[in-house]
């Protein structure tokens, strides 16, 4: 992942102050320890699915159609694909398989919308999703492990 590291007049470098709250959420969140129910990566890529559509006024349809479509709902199909990596951390052909696409194109969705992160009103819009999405994750953690007690 990216750092983005400034260099002052004095030649130090630095991390600027207002960045410092984006650069945890670009690491990935490692997938959990314990034994995941098998349709976690299922219900992870349904769960953004909804999310995007939602947030970027996209259908759920449109985002899941195999041709490629207008610029936006690619774009937004490719955010889709680079939050089920990051936040679930589901690999590349897992997401290829929930999307049916293949791996090698989610690896260029996930470069494509890194790249995109430069942009800080892009970057506030992803880094709003991915603090929903790990704050559901985190619900759906805790009530799988309490289904699993019972």
């Amino acid at each position: 992942m990216y750092q983005r590291i400034h260099t002052c007049q004095a030649r130090q470098t630095s991390i600027r102050k207002a960045e410092l709250t984006a650069l945890p959420h670009r690491k990935h969140v490692p997938r959990p320890q314990q034994d995941i129910s098998p349709g976690y990566d299922r219900v992870a890529g349904q769960l953004v699915i909804k999310l995007v559509s939602v947030l970027d006024r996209v259908s759920v349809g449109d985002l899941l159609r195999a041709s490629r479509g207008k610029a936006d709902i690619c774009l937004s199909r490719q955010k889709a694909m680079y939050l089920m990596h990051t936040v679930f951390s589901s690999p590349y052909h897992t997401v290829a398989e929930f999307f049916g696409r293949d791996r090698t194109t989610v690896a260029h969705a996930c470069r494509l919308v890194e790249d995109m992160r430069d942009a800080e009103e892009f970057d506030k819009q992803l880094e709003a999703m991915e603090n929903l999405l790990v704050s559901a994750r985190s619900l759906y953690e805790i009530s799988d492990r309490g289904a699993g007690d019972a």
